[in-house]
């Protein structure tokens, strides 16, 4: 081939035509018709996601499913041309533009196969009876899968938040204040219920999901249909991990990259120092929490007695379900007595459940500081893993309040009622339950309202500590109790600073321990407060359902459903509360203030 510089006639090839065609009619779409397409794009995102709810949560006749069916070929095929004209015509090359959007080709791909394929589809497997619900049922996947796109795209735009100083606690509190209230619309449904539920009561359940508290004023698994329940699953999910988590997860891993404010964020809401590690954090979360419910919803499949559902597509979604219920510490069943039959036919099954609830307690940070440990001992590298201080705490005071929880449930409950009509088997199991449940897990499998009164305190005490740091748990955290007792061991003894495997807890750790665990007790209060005024039931069932509340553990002593309209709301916003962190809750409502450049001598005040 001749050189172009040189004087021969240059001749290129039909390459380099493509390449010189494509350059120039790329910038004609991207500077004239773009602009014009992309609202065109935007508004048939819209329209899909409305069709997406229409189609999944209400009923219509068969004329209207057709100008459903209709409406929805549109605007796939709107999103698939939007996509292969923005792949055509990229400035860049295409392995690049592959890159950094392969989520969006592959889902247009895959849009686009269905809708070429539709009837290839439906006759290969489906029958021709089920066609028109087969070709609704790929209309749906399809607009979720158009939905995702559009959260893709939007989450590429979002660049408008690098331009606002918001701190990431704001941040926190909107996007669980955003999912509670979308869960409630779903759930309010005309297909996501069986019977008709007072509104209050969905924006309850909807609270408890997201918060990943777990308590009900209805059975969600009579009360919801496949649909609902399904909605209830996907609240818990997002709640566990958190929406921030999520949306980082689609930014780096399909949207190929993250705003620096997104990582900031990140970085503050996992409590990590570096935010070089944030992407490597966020992978971990997804592929451990993926890894872990997929193998608890395998052991549950098979665990639970065919006996209590005999269905094994059912089976199948009571075990993902319950899988991702406990190692989310949802507490949330499908089961009308929760876990209580559970136990009696199929102690494995609780060992699972209970096994996901105490891994899901313990942290991110923990897992993934354990897997790595594991990892270099067994590839026996020389630069070893070591178990790091918060992981070494979380550990043990994880293992004292599971062994302290068992022993005192062995003892206080040996001679109650419920204990009289147990086997010593089942009476052992139901105090592993105990020990598990109470710090945020929300399961249960034994009548709370029939503990006595030292049981019952204790219970509150185990509620209000709940789980660990950055986990899927709510309460003060093991690490806040910890530092606390600590520190107030360090201040008996004289010392003027605490020390703790050969570390020196810092100050601000201390006192953002105190922080907690005075808001804690000041939120507990208020709630305690109002309820009694708003409630003629006795004392300690009110303080137990407020602290079940904030510490998201799910508990209650059988006065939930009774409570009134205003009672309810109370819970809503104390487990709302309880799950984001008490003191990221009361950040988010107060001003920051400045740091002052000077100082004024100090004082002593007399105290204690």
């Amino acid at each position: 081939m001749a050189d172009p510089n040189s004087g021969d006639d240059w001749q290129p090839s039909r390459f380099e035509e493509f390449e010189i065609a494509r350059a120039r009619i790329g910038l004609i779409y991207r500077n004239q018709l773009l602009p014009f397409i992309r609202p065109i794009f935007g508004l048939a995102g819209f329209v899909s996601g409305i069709i997406l709810i229409l189609d999944v949560g209400f009923y219509f006749s068969a004329e209207y499913n057709q100008i459903l069916f209709v409406t929805a070929q549109t605007v796939l095929t709107i999103f698939v041309i939007y996509e292969l004209l923005g792949w055509l015509f990229c400035e860049s090359s295409f392995s690049e533009y592959y890159r950094l959007h392969r989520a969006e080709l592959v889902l247009a791909l895959l849009v686009g196969a269905q809708l070429l394929l539709k009837d290839v589809l439906v006759q290969l497997f489906f029958s021709p009876v089920e066609s028109e619900k087969t070709a609704l049922l790929l209309m749906a996947i399809s607009q979720f899968l158009f939905f995702i796109n559009s959260l893709l795209h939007a989450s590429r735009r979002a660049g408008f938040l690098q331009h606002r100083k918001i701190h990431p606690s704001v941040i926190f509190m909107q996007s669980f204040t955003i999912v509670i209230l979308i869960g409630t619309a779903l759930l309010a449904m005309p297909k996501s219920t069986r019977l008709e539920v007072p509104l209050v009561d969905l924006l309850f359940t909807a609270v408890s999901a997201t918060c990943v508290t777990g308590l009900t004023t209805i059975d969600v698994g009579s009360a919801f249909t496949r649909t609902g329940q399904i909605v209830l699953l996907s609240l818990i999910q997002i709640g566990g991990l958190g929406l921030m988590t999520l949306t980082s997860f689609f930014s780096f891993y399909l949207a190929g990259r993250a705003s620096l404010t997104q990582q900031v964020f990140m970085k503050a809401l996992l409590s990590e120092d570096s935010i070089a590690e944030v992407r490597g954090i966020i992978r971990s979360i997804a592929i451990m929490t993926l890894s872990i419910e997929a193998i608890g919803a395998v052991n549950l499949y098979y665990s639970i007695p065919m006996a209590m559902v005999p269905d094994s597509s059912e089976r199948l979604f009571i075990a993902i379900f319950t899988s991702i219920s406990a190692f989310c510490n949802a507490g949330f069943s499908l089961f009308s007595d929760n876990l209580y039959t559970l136990s009696i036919q199929s102690p494995y099954s609780i060992y699972t459940t209970m096994l996901l609830v105490v891994i899901g307690g313990l942290g991110f940070p923990v897992l993934r500081n354990m897997v790595e440990l594991i990892g270099s001992k067994l590839k026996k590298q020389k630069h070893r893993i070591r178990l790091e201080f918060t992981s070494k705490l979380v550990i043990i005071m994880t293992s004292v309040l599971l062994v302290i929880g068992f022993v005192f449930f062995l003892i206080l409950e040996r001679h109650s009622q419920f204990a009289s009509i147990l086997s010593t088997r089942q009476y052992v199991l139901q105090a592993i339950i105990y020990s598990v449940t109470p710090r945020t897990a929300g399961f249960s499998a034994m009548p709370f309202s029939e503990f006595g009164i030292p049981l019952t305190v204790f219970t509150l005490l185990l509620m209000w500590i709940g789980a660990s740091p950055v986990s899927t748990g709510g309460g003060i955290k093991t690490t806040t109790i910890a530092v606390t007792l600590i520190h107030l061991v360090a201040v008996l003894r004289g010392k003027s600073r605490i020390e703790l495997f050969f570390r020196t807890i810092s100050e601000s750790t201390i006192i953002r321990a105190y922080s907690t665990v005075l808001l804690s007790l000041v939120v507990v209060f208020l709630g305690s407060f109002l309820l009694a005024i708003f409630e003629q039931k006795q004392f300690i069932d009110l303080i137990f359902e407020v602290v079940s509340a904030y510490a998201t553990a799910g508990l209650s002593r059988g006065i939930t459903s009774d409570l009134t309209v205003v009672s309810k709301l109370i819970l809503c916003a104390i487990m709302l509360m309880g799950r984001v962190g008490i003191l990221t809750f009361f950040m988010s409502i107060v001003p920051a203030g400045r740091e002052e450049r000077y100082q004024y001598p100090s004082e002593y005040i007399v105290v204690g």
